[in-house]
């Protein structure tokens, strides 16, 4: 046995030298707090990407919705549903398309 034990030291500590906590003890991250959920951030790349693959549609126009209804995430989808309901063709109620009669029964060859 040795005469004086060395304590383990961690992977990214140096002999005699402990890494300095800084505040909350975890050391040397930053504080990343948790997006709104109900909000869209557009300084958040991740966010731009998933909220423009979610609605379909380009970060710029994304950019235009924001502000125009603002940054909520109800506001921006119902504005892009309305959107999508404007460019449709409006033709009433639906109704099926008319077949002709003559398409409807196949006539039968005499026999």
């Amino acid at each position: 046995m040795h005469a004086h034990a060395v304590p383990p030291t961690k992977w990214n500590e140096l002999t005699g030298m402990p890494l300095t906590l800084q505040q909350g003890g975890i050391a040397m991250q930053r504080v990343k707090h948790p997006p709104i959920r109900n909000k869209i951030d557009m300084t958040d790349p991740a966010q731009v990407r998933a909220w423009t693959k979610r609605l379909r549609i380009g970060a710029d126009d994304l950019k235009a919705l924001i502000e125009k209804v603002g940054n909520s995430v109800a506001a921006v989808t119902k504005e892009v549903e309305l959107g999508r309901m404007s460019q449709q063709p409006c033709s009433g109620p639906q109704s099926e398309p008319s077949i002709p009669s003559e398409a409807a029964e196949p006539k039968l060859a005499p026999i």
